[in-house]
């Protein structure tokens, strides 16, 4: 960094009196030689200095100066190139240069350890405790799809299905020609309501929608494939899935969970 630190006034007035140390006063010598508004203030103040100092003689001391004005002339204060200000600046330079060197030095040490700890910990963490992570499976993003559709089309008033089953065999038809869907499963304490087709992985899936005898809906979302039993839970409707046949079967429903199993099993899902 060049040039000196910022200087107070009550500073330029203690450098005007020849009262600050040696190290300060080449300090602030620098910054006047930087900043001319400043010398013009200094050479003002020692101005109104000497007039005292000649209106009421004082014993001579000795005052340093290190900055000075052409006789008879209105430059501003300039400084002369002296080694000794020059050695000041070089050893401002230095001290910056070192204290970044520190600071990067400290930095780099406070980063490593972090690395260090962190590293330490990770170590730690996997040699003495497993991590556990939980993945919905196949199944259980299909039995989310079949409570979504519940949701969609089971408390729909007006089109529940599309087609209704007042005619099951053209019903049947109907879906196994868009889904391969062979037979309509029969719930025996319900009533089959219609169904529709609606969009799946590559295939069309088939909803059929029944009707307890207690008046609750629930809806079976069948799909060619063949995952793994899952479940699923959301807003008060619950999923259980299952494969058979080589076609995945959801069973979603607001209903008491051990009341959907035993329907689901009737199914034939697996217990």
């Amino acid at each position: 960094m060049n040039g000196a630190s910022r200087v107070s006034e009550a500073e330029l007035h203690a450098f005007v009196d020849g009262q600050l140390s040696d190290e300060r006063a080449l300090a602030v010598a620098v910054w006047l030689a930087e900043h001319p508004r400043d010398g013009m203030k200094v050479d003002g103040w020692r101005a109104q200095n000497d007039a005292i100092q000649r209106a009421f003689p004082t014993p001579a001391r000795e005052r340093m100066t290190l900055a000075f004005r052409a006789p008879e002339s209105d430059a501003p204060l300039t400084m002369p190139a002296t080694p000794a200000i020059e050695d000041y600046r070089a050893r401002r330079r230095r001290r910056h240069t070192l204290s970044l060197a520190a600071a990067f030095a400290i930095g780099a040490l406070v980063a490593g350890a972090m690395a260090l700890g962190v590293r330490r910990v990770a170590v730690h963490s996997a040699s003495t405790e497993p991590v556990f992570a939980e993945v919905a499976t196949a199944a259980d993003e299909f039995a989310r799809r079949a409570v979504e559709a519940w949701q969609t089309y089971a408390q729909d008033p007006l089109h529940p299905v599309e087609v209704d089953a007042s005619d099951p065999a053209g019903l049947a038809k109907w879906l196994r020609e868009r889904t391969g869907l062979l037979r309509l499963p029969a719930i025996p304490e319900a009533r089959l309501i219609g169904g529709r087709v609606l969009p799946a992985h590559g295939e069309n899936a088939a909803f059929l929608l029944y009707r307890l005898a207690s008046g609750e809906f629930v809806a079976l979302l069948a799909e060619p494939g063949a995952r793994n039993p899952g479940a699923f839970a959301g807003a008060g409707v619950s999923a259980r899935a299952w494969s058979a046949d080589g076609f995945d079967y959801a069973l979603a429903g607001a209903l008491p969970e051990r009341r959907l199993e035993s329907i689901a099993a009737g199914l034939g899902r697996p217990l």
